[in-house]
């Protein structure tokens, strides 16, 4: 999940910094960008993450196996927002 996060921030600040066609659409994202630049936006990011993780263990303990489930969904969540972010960048790229 770490590593997907990590591909995630750096695939949306090539976005971002590529000019005014993208934007990040996640307002509470756009708050920390607008304000930190890459360095609000990392923090968030990465603060979603921990959340994740301590939300799955915290699930696991309780319900062996949901907790595992949760951080699996948040692996397909991140996997699917850098899809999504190469398919753009590979699109202007493409012209």
């Amino acid at each position: 999940m770490i590593l997907l996060s990590l591909a995630d921030l750096m695939v949306t600040y090539h976005l971002l910094k590529t000019g005014p066609a993208f934007y990040e659409s996640n307002p509470v994202a756009q708050f920390f960008f607008a304000r930190w630049n890459i360095a609000g936006m990392a923090v968030f990011k990465f603060s979603v993450v921990g959340f994740v993780v301590v939300a799955g263990e915290v699930v696991e303990r309780h319900r062996p196996g949901l907790g595992r489930f949760v951080v699996l969904l948040g692996c397909l969540a991140s996997g699917a927002v850098v899809c999504y972010g190469l398919r753009l960048a590979l699109r202007e790229i493409a012209g």
